[in-house]
């Protein structure tokens, strides 16, 4: 492995995209410029942007070197990975100049697609690898195969480890001679011993995240069962409740009935907000796409808190850019959550003057729209000091003994995850120094109502 001349089957698991095509490009020019003819087994548009790549770094009378293939019609488009149709579909791609004894090198980006489970088309992958291995050596050829570390599980990646001598990632690909091929002097590549090493520890690291992912995947089944488990007789307790109202109650018992309300409704929302954030945590918290108007959504959650609003005697602003427009498609359950969180806390904590929203476009095309939604109230306000973590889960600012207000801690957290669903942020404005009260403001984006659906 200290020559890109030596012959040799490597596993490349790639996590930044830009450095992989980078990786690939110098990889593929170093070996033209030495003679070698390269297969490139790729994506259509990525296969693309690395030939405008090499376009500038070799003359085009060495382009006709790279042969490309694409990689669903190399591998096929089942996960089955049928490594005689592979292989017929090498020989015959490499036909013409293999029959001029020309050295070839391969790069391959392994997609991991299929019809099939993980587990099968793991298996048929595992098979694929063992028979290239040999052909590769049959060949002498260096062979890059190379997976996007993202995508593909920890239980597959410690396979293919398992499988094979050489595994590489972006910056052990970048560091070694098949990144560009240097002076003897220049070369600097961990010995045999030392890879051996480091793919060891590689190793172990991927059986811990696999052991993660699986404790992750105990902890979902448990939240699900939780969510029935716990709701359920909740729910009963408080209908019940709710039922025992409507009899013919003394006025001791009234207040008995009004009591287990009353703290079964508050426990309600605990487990609600710890069931719905361990579900946004857990990658659960998937977004709907429908049709919304966020005029509706601000007024009707305005009227939502409208009987505090009332008996505080708070003055309510909303303010729209009028460049926002009327429908927009995301998930309007989720946005309003965000908006009675944020509407909600405003109002808890001023007890005089006023609480206003402020929407406006920050980006609009065909395609999307972009707003910012700012939350301002002449409330309490919050210390410098706890500025920094108040998005931070189960964070209260009045988190003593004698806190005057209710709540988890859990909804700015929740608040944070779906705001980043939604491919934006949030955070506390600066405000205005004179005037006392917290200023939050959130950005997010929707994608645009297509016009055509106006008329229907």
């Amino acid at each position: 492995m200290t020559s890109v001349n030596d012959g040799g089957h490597i596993i490349y698991l790639f996590e930044d995209s830009a450095r992989y095509i980078d990786n690939a490009v110098s990889y593929i020019a170093t070996a033209i410029e030495h003679g070698h003819h390269i297969l490139l087994i790729e994506q259509p548009d990525t296969y693309q942007a690395i030939s405008n790549m090499l376009e500038g770094m070799i003359s085009p009378d060495q382009l006709h070197y790279l042969h490309y293939a694409d990689n669903i019609d190399y591998y096929g488009c089942r996960g089955d990975f049928d490594f005689r149709h592979i292989l017929a579909h090498f020989e015959e791609i490499t036909a013409s100049f293999r029959q001029e004894e020309v050295s070839i090198r391969t790069w391959a980006n392994v997609m991991t697609w299929g019809d099939h489970d993980e587990s099968k088309i793991r298996g048929n992958l595992m098979t694929y690898e063992r028979h290239t291995s040999c052909v590769v050596r049959d060949f002498g050829m260096v062979s890059i195969c190379a997976y996007n570390a993202v995508a593909i599980s920890a239980s597959l990646q410690t396979n293919l480890m398992r499988e094979h001598e050489y595994v590489m990632t972006d910056q052990e690909f970048f560091k070694s001679p098949l990144y560009r091929y240097p002076t003897p002097e220049d070369v600097i590549f961990p010995s045999l011993s030392v890879q051996r090493q480091l793919l060891n520890e590689q190793k172990q690291l991927l059986i811990e995240k696999e052991a993660i992912e699986l404790a992750n995947q105990a902890k979902n089944e448990f939240i699900a069962m939780m969510n029935h488990e716990i709701r359920t007789p909740l729910n009963g307790v408080l209908a019940m409740a709710e039922l025992m109202a409507a009899t013919g109650l003394d006025s001791q018992q009234e207040d008995y009935i009004t009591t287990i309300k009353k703290s079964g409704s508050s426990l309600l929302r605990i487990v609600n907000d710890i069931l719905d954030y361990s579900k946004l945590e857990s990658g659960f918290g998937q977004l709907l796409k429908e049709a919304f108007s966020v005029r509706e959504a601000i007024a009707e959650t305005l009227n939502l808190l409208m009987p505090s609003i009332l008996s505080k005697n708070l003055q309510v602003y909303t303010i729209i850019d009028p460049e926002v427009p009327e429908i927009l498609i995301g998930d309007d359950g989720r946005f309003r959550q965000v908006l009675l969180n944020l509407l909600g806390n405003a109002v808890k904590f001023t007890e005089e003057g006023s609480v206003s929203v402020l929407v406006k476009v920050l980006r609009a095309d065909s395609a999307a729209t972009r707003l910012q939604i700012t939350v301002k109230d002449t409330g309490i306000g919050i210390p410098p000091e706890k500025r920094s973590q108040l998005f931070l889960p189960f964070y209260r600012v009045d988190n003593g003994i004698t806190r005057k207000t209710e709540g988890t801690g859990l909804g700015l957290a929740i608040c944070k995850r779906i705001v980043e669903l939604m491919n934006g942020e949030i955070a506390l404005g600066s405000g205005d120094a004179a005037v006392q009260g917290t200023v939050v403001l959130f950005t997010a984006e929707f994608a645009a109502y297509p016009e055509a659906l106006h008329y229907y």
